[in-house]
């Protein structure tokens, strides 16, 4: 089954993932942990939650990478024939092409993707729509507020002195000082307010 986690920023995706992925791992299951090769926010390989677990990934995905020939190959790598659970964080940067292949992969293996639905300007990711359409289990990850203590239901980006930024390009890694990722509800993110 395809499963789709999704979540604003600050709503604890990626530590989730990686919570369940140790208990899966813990029971003796064969699990592979799959990142996009486009998140270099802490290194190329690392998954990582900003609480601070972190991971190393088994398959970082190229664009034109294929998800079925990747886990045949780390599959070998491992010495066995194939795996029963496949974590993806940062689903959001699958290509359209990458999430029809893992539902097509899905009806003799667990596919747990977990990532954001929209960017900063309320935009859907190509990976996040093909995930809303093609997966079996959709569910929000809960958690993320507002500054005004409302549910965080926007993904903000912000320069480093707060200012909410609605233009630019949809993919911009918040490794750098300048830029950073805040979740905002409709009306503070539509007011262009990260703060009170």
């Amino acid at each position: 089954m395809l499963h789709f986690y999704h979540g604003v920023m600050g709503s604890s995706k990626t530590a989730m993932l990686l919570m369940q992925r140790y208990n899966y791992l813990q029971l003796g299951f064969r699990v592979a942990l799959v990142k996009p090769a486009i998140d270099t926010r802490i290194s190329a390989n690392a998954v990582y939650s900003r609480v601070g677990l972190q991971a190393e990934a088994d398959i970082v995905l190229e664009s034109g990478h294929s998800v079925r020939e990747q886990l045949n190959w780390l599959a070998v790598q491992h010495a066995h024939s194939d795996f029963q659970y496949v974590f993806v964080d940062e689903a959001q940067f699958l290509t359209e092409a990458q999430v029809q292949e893992m539902a097509d992969m899905a009806d003799d293996l667990e596919i747990i993707c977990y990532g954001l639905k929209t960017d900063f300007m309320g935009n859907f990711f190509p990976g996040s729509a093909a995930l809303l359409r093609l997966s079996e289990d959709i569910r929000e990850v809960p958690g993320s507020l507002c500054w005004c203590g409302k549910k965080a239901t926007m993904n903000t980006r912000v320069d480093g002195k707060g200012r909410v930024i609605k233009h630019g390009e949809q993919v911009l890694i918040d490794n750098q000082d300048e830029i950073r990722y805040i979740g905002l509800c409709y009306q503070h993110w539509r007011e262009g307010k990260s703060h009170g």
